[in-house]
């Protein structure tokens, strides 16, 4: 066993994900710094439970993530796939906590649709992980800043489709939708909202810079393109497909790929618009950092009724910035 690991070979994982009482199965790194340099020391070996106040002890240190090595990643995935019903259905467990682990396989199998480019045979799947986001924040008083706090704000398509998906869900209970079987809906939806990125190229999708204008009319493909790429499914439902395909829609009439406009776009189509705006905004992305959440959400207010339904984003608005 290392006691330590190199900077290289370690992945990070939220303090969040690691479940009270468990094994991991895995090695765990602390990340130390000094100066410019980092290494990283041996926490837990992989056989040593992790108590309740090993995790407490993490946190009141402000300790936000520990590290695996990466050829101990898969096995960690294992680890929270093993253990995540028990987590969900444990209503004792903190909101942010179940939310951190179920991000941490959502990601996971998102990134495996776009890795292999294989949606058709994985939608199923989708709709399973669509499910375990309503299980995971199923419960009331739930504190916006707190869940934000243990997801990840990259700028991987699959990170944005699983915080897109979880925002939508937020939103949507908050919009007085108590159904589990369409807040699940929801969640699927927004974990396919961007599937035509599927079909454009890798370095329009991260390219370092701001988008030429050809580059612009590409992207701006993805809502059709995903759309065509779903549309023939008899498991989807009309209003999930609108999520694909009107969620860069304006109520105004100012967006893509239609420029339908008010009640043209369907509500799940103006709900996930404004789930994907404030997620674009607060997260990174390749060519500039995240804005703070007092700025994006400024921005969007300057916009409400132009570019998103002002029902929806008042009622958004409110619930992000209640205590």
């Amino acid at each position: 066993m290392n006691a330590t690991a190199n900077e290289e070979a370690v992945i990070p994982v939220s303090v969040a994900t690691l479940i009270p009482e468990t094994v991991p199965a895995v090695s765990l790194y602390l990340s130390l710094s000094d100066g410019a340099a980092r290494s990283y020391r041996l926490y837990r070996g992989p056989e040593h439970l992790v108590s309740a106040s090993d995790i407490d002890n993490l946190r009141s240190r402000g300790v936000s993530n520990l590290y695996v090595a990466g050829d101990d990643y898969r096995r960690y995935q294992s680890y929270l796939r093993k253990n995540l019903d028990r987590l969900l259905d444990d209503e004792s467990v903190p909101a942010d906590r179940r939310v951190g682990c179920l991000t941490e396989v959502v990601r996971d199998v998102l990134a495996d649709v776009f890795r292999r480019g294989d949606l058709e045979n994985r939608v199923e799947q989708l709709k399973e992980m669509g499910d375990k986001t309503v299980r995971a924040i199923c419960h009331d008083n739930l504190v916006f800043h707190e869940l934000r706090s243990v997801l990840y704000h990259d700028y991987h398509t699959f990170t944005h489709s699983a915080n897109v998906a979880l925002y939508c869900v937020l939103l949507a209970k908050e919009l007085g939708i108590q159904d589990r079987e369409e807040l699940s809906a929801i969640a699927t939806g927004g974990l396919l909202h961007d599937a035509g990125k599927l079909d454009i190229p890798p370095g329009i999708l991260t390219k370092p810079g701001r988008l030429d204008e050809r580059e612009v009319e590409t992207m701006r493909r993805h809502p059709m393109l995903g759309f065509r790429k779903l549309s023939h499914r008899r498991d989807l439902s009309l209003a999930q497909l609108m999520m694909v395909y009107q969620h860069h829609e304006q109520v105004d009439g100012g967006g893509y790929p239609v420029g339908h406009a008010g009640r043209e776009i369907h509500d799940w189509g103006r709900l996930c618009a404004v789930a994907d705006v404030f997620e674009a905004l607060t997260s990174n992305r390749p060519y500039r950092a995240g804005f703070p959440f007092e700025k994006a959400c400024e921005m969007m207010i300057s916009k409400s009724g132009a570019a998103f339904d002002k029902e929806y984003l008042q009622c958004w608005m409110q619930f992000v910035s209640r205590k």
